[in-house]
């Protein structure tokens, strides 16, 4: 599974969610970041259908979104709780 996380520069809490991105990193997961304000962030963000920022996204080793908390910030256990199954 991979954790992506969407963030785009001018947004007051997309710092937590990578605060969140690597420490889910040092528990050993593959964690994306993509910057909307990046056009490779907005392809990747235009996919996932992300309006918002930021979200968080869990997807299948072939992409297909498992899990998805858009324009929220979601706790670090509610993230470990859907890595774990």
């Amino acid at each position: 599974m991979k954790v992506k996380i969407f963030t785009k520069d001018e947004c007051p809490n997309c710092p937590q969610a990578k605060d969140i991105g690597e420490k889910l990193e040092t528990e050993g997961h593959n964690i994306e970041y993509y910057n909307i304000s990046t056009i490779d962030g907005l392809t990747e963000s235009s996919f996932y259908r992300i309006m918002s920022t930021p979200s968080i996204l869990i997807t299948e080793d072939d992409n297909k979104e498992r899990n998805a908390w858009r324009s929220t910030l979601p706790s670090i256990t509610e993230i470990r709780k859907v890595l774990a199954k």
